[in-house]
C-alpha cells in the first residue's frame, strides 16, 4: 500500500543548490515527491494522502554527523560516566569507581569514559596505585574524553602484558616513573591492547546485548535529530557489531563505516587482503563502507603537528604516526584499491602533508571523494590549495565551546597570526567544501549544539575564539546537512529537501536561520523521520492529520512510527 504524507503550513529549508524555502513538501513511499508551494503540493498529493499542517514550524533535512565514535558511545551504558561535570574531584571518581566494581565479578572488565585531568579540581588523572585501591578485583580502564589518552589498573596491564619490559609501541607512549615501571598512563596506540580487551571482554561477550546498546544510543542520536552518521575508526569487533545489526535489521538510519586497523590506533597494512575486504566489504540501505581512517597527528605529550614562527624563526613541535611519504603512499595505494581515505590532521604541518598526498593521488587521477578531519589549528592561506585539490573539510565546531580555549593557549599559543582555531569561514570562502561532525564523545553530539558554536564562536569560559571565523546561520545549516552527505558519499540520496531523495526529514521548533544568534542552541527537535518514517516524534498531542479523501483523521504522529 502506498504511503503518502503531505507537510504543509511550514517553513521548509530545502538546502537546495539555491538554499529555497517552501511552504510543503509531499513525501511518497518513503521518497519526497514535491517540494514547493501548499496549493502545488496539495495538488500533487493522492487520494488518500494524509496532509499535515505544522503550524508554521521548520522542516530541515535531517542532520548529518560525519564524524562520530558511535562504536565507543554504543557501550555508554555499561560504562561509568567519569566526566569533570558529574565527578569534580578524584576522590569523587575514585569513590564512583570502586562502588561500580564493588558488586562485579572479580575479574570482569570495567571501563570509564569521559574523563579529563583538567575538569577536576586535582587537575591531573588518577595514578595507578589510586585505581588498583578502587578496583583491587577487576581490570579497570579510564578513557579520556578526547580519546587520545587512558589510564589504567595494574589487572588491565598484566592481562595485556604491559610491563616494565614492553617496548614503546609504533605510534604510542606508554608513561613511565623514575624507575621505568608503567605509570598506568597510555598515549595513543600504546591504548591499543587495554581499549581493544576491554571491548571485546564487554562487546563481543554478548553480541545480542551490545547490538542492543548500539540500537538505544542510535535512539538517543534520533532525538536530537540526527539521520546518519559516519563512524570515524570501525575495528573488525565494531565491524561485527554493525554487521550484526543490519542483519537483524535494528539501525534506525544509516552508518558509514570508516575503518582502521585491528586496532583504533592500529598501522593499516593495504598488502592484506582481509584488511582490504573488511573496508569495502557491507554495501547496505543501512550500512556502507569502503573508506579507511588514517590517524597522521597525535595529541599527547606534545600536541599536533605544527610550523609555528618565533620572531622570523620556525619551531617545529608534534609527533606524527607517518612520514609525510608514508602519508603520500598510504592514500595512493588505497585510491588504486577504490578505498576512499579520510586523514586525521589537527596541525597545520599535518594539514600540509595531506594536501601533499590528496594532491598525489589525483596526480594519479584519482577524482573520487577526500577527506581531510579536523584542521583543529591551521592556516587560512592553505585553503584556496584545499579548494583547489577538491578536499572535503570535516570540522568540529561543537569542541570549541569546552575545548576551545585549550586549542587557543597550549596548541596555538600567544603571537601565531598565521594560524586560526577551526578555520571555518576562510575555508568556506575560499571555495573548500565544509562539513559539521562531533567527534564524540571528544565533543558534543547535538546539531543544536555544533551549529550554534560554528556561528557564536564562544567557549565555556565567556571568550569568542577567532570571531572572524565565525559563519551565517545558512552556511552552517549547509554544513550539517548536504555538505555532510557529501563527506559521507551519500549526497545523491539524503542531505537536501529535493525530489527524488529519500525522506530524511526533521521538524524544528524555530528557524535556526532567522533566529537570535543565542536562541539557536536552544533549538528543539520535535520530530525525526527517516525514509517517510517517524523514528522520534512528540507531536502526538500537537497535531490533526487529515486525509485529502474528506475523512478528518487523528494519528498518532501522523506517521507511522518504527518499532
Amino acid at each position: 500500500m502506498t504511503r503518502e504524507w503531505a507537510f504543509v503550513n511550514a517553513v521548509i529549508r530545502t538546502v537546495d543548490d539555491r538554499d529555497s524555502v517552501a511552504d510543503a513538501v509531499l513525501v511518497r513511499d518513503g521518497r519526497i515527491v514535491a517540494v514547493g508551494r501548499e496549493a502545488d503540493v496539495r495538488a500533487a498529493a493522492g487520494t488518500h494522502c494524509r496532509v499535515r499542517d505544522l503550524g508554521g514550524r521548520t522542516v530541515v533535512p535531517g542532520f548529518i554527523d560525519p564524524h562520530n565514535h558511535l562504536s565507543l558511545t554504543a557501550l555508554d551504558a555499561v560504562s561509568l560516566d567519569c566526566s569533570g561535570m558529574l565527578l569534580p574531584s578524584i576522590d569523587e571518581l575514585l569513590h564512583e569507581i570502586a562502588g561500580a566494581t564493588a558488586t562485579m565479578v572479580p575479574g570482569q572488565w570495567a571501563r570509564g569514559m569521559n574523563f579529563t585531568p583538567f575538569a577536576v579540581r586535582e587537575g591531573r588523572a588518577p595514578t595507578r596505585g589510586e585505581l588498583d585501591e578502587a578496583a583491587p578485583n577487576n581490570p579497570f580502564f579510564l578513557l579520556d574524553v578526547s580519546c587520545n589518552r587512558a589510564w589504567a589498573n595494574s589487572a588491565a596491564l598484566d592481562i595485556v602484558g604491559i610491563d616494565e619490559f614492553s617496548p614503546q609501541p609504533w605510534g604510542g607512549q606508554i608513561e613511565r616513573d623514575h624507575a621505568g615501571v608503567p605509570t598506568g598512563a597510555l598515549l595513543q596506540a600504546a591504548m591499543n591492547p587495554v581499549q581493544t580487551a576491554s571491548w571485546r571482554a564487554i562487546g563481543a561477550a554478548d553480541w545480542d546485548a551490545t547490538v542492543e546498546l548500539l540500537a538505544r544510543k542510535m535512539a538517543d542520536y534520533a532525538v536530537v535529530g540526527l539521520t546518519g552518521l559516519s563512524d570515524a575508526a570501525v575495528t573488525p569487533d565494531s565491524a561485527e557489531m554493525y554487521a550484526r545489526a543490519d542483519r537483524q535489521g535494528v539501525l534506525p538510519f544509516t552508518v558509514h563505516q570508516m575503518h582502521t586497523a585491528d586496532d583504533f590506533f592500529g598501522k593499516q597494512d593495504l598488502r592484506r587482503i582481509g584488511f582490504s575486504e573488511r573496508v569495502r566489504d557491507r554495501e547496505s540501505n543501512r550500512l556502507r563502507g569502503g573508506t579507511m581512517k588514517i590517524f597522521l597527528d597525535h595529541g599527547f605529550p606534545d600536541g599536533p603537528i605544527m610550523n609555528r614562527v618565533h620572531e622570523g624563526c620556525h619551531s617545529h613541535t608534534g609527533s606524527a604516526y607517518y612520514g609525510k611519504q608514508e602519508v603520500v603512499e598510504l592514500a595512493v595505494a588505497a585510491n588504486q584499491l577504490g578505498i576512499r581515505t579520510a586523514i586525521h590532521a589537527m596541525g597545520n604541518w599535518a594539514v600540509d602533508a595531506v594536501l601533499d598526498a590528496y594532491e598525489a593521488v589525483r596526480r594519479t587521477g584519482g577524482n573520487d571523494l577526500l577527506r581531510l578531519e579536523h584542521a583543529y589549528v591551521a592556516e587560512p592561506d592553505q585553503a584556496p590549495r584545499m579548494a583547489d585539490l577538491g578536499v572535503d573539510l570535516v570540522a568540529k565546531p561543537g569542541i570549541l565551546f569546552g575545548t576551545g580555549p585549550f586549542f587557543d593557549q597550549a596548541w596555538r599559543g600567544a603571537g601565531q597570526a598565521h594560524l586560526r582555531v577551526v578555520p571555518l569561514r576562510s575555508m568556506i570562502d575560499a571555495g573548500v567544501r565544509v562539513s559539521f561532525g562531533s567527534d564524540a564523545p571528544a565533543g558534543p553530539y547535538r546539531p543544536a549544539d555544533i551549529l550554534w558554536n560554528a556561528v557564536s564562536r564562544m567557549s565555556m569560559t565567556g571568550a569568542v575564539i577567532d570571531a572572524d571565523e565565525a559563519v551565517t546561520p545558512e552556511q552552517a545549516l549547509r554544513c550539517a546537512t548536504i555538505n555532510a552527505a557529501y563527506a559521507s558519499g551519500r549526497e545523491h540520496e539524503v542531505g537536501s529537501i529535493e525530489v527524488g531523495k529519500r525522506a530524511n526529514l526533521v521538524v524544528i521548533d524555530r528557524d535556526v536561520v532567522t533566529c537570535a544568534v543565542d536562541e539557536i542552541r536552544g533549538m528543539e527537535v520535535l520530530e525525526t523521520i527517516v525514509d517517510g518514517v517517524a523514528i522520534f516524534s512528540v507531536l502526538d498531542h500537537l497535531d490533526t492529520d487529515t486525509d485529502t479523501s474528506g475523512a478528518a483523521d487523528r494519528v498518532s504522529t501522523g506517521m507511522e512510527k518504527q518499532a
